[in-house]
């Protein structure tokens, strides 16, 4: 629980992330998605996706078989996309 400040108003806490951005909610999702991930997925994801490296470089570095190290990029993949959270155009 934090502690809370001299002269700290917390009355407005639920409100910080109404105001939040777009942009920043949608990257705060992502980072919370990218954490639920078991290591080798996450590694996988970022190695292949992020940083461009191949599958023949991903699978030695990890000590994975080829074929599991594409299962594994397939399911971390599955994984955002069920967590994406989708607004509509014009919804607050």
């Amino acid at each position: 629980m934090l502690a809370r400040l001299p002269g700290m108003d917390t009355s407005s806490a639920p409100n910080r992330a109404a105001a939040c951005p777009a942009s920043e909610r949608v990257w705060q999702a992502f980072l919370a998605a990218l954490h639920e991930l078991p290591p080798d997925m996450r590694a996988v994801l970022l190695l292949h996706d992020v940083l461009g490296a191949g599958f023949e470089d991903i699978a030695p570095l990890l000590g994975l078989e080829l074929p599991a190290c594409r299962q594994r990029l397939a399911h971390a993949r599955a994984h955002l996309l069920a967590r994406r959270d989708f607004q509509e155009p014009g919804t607050p």
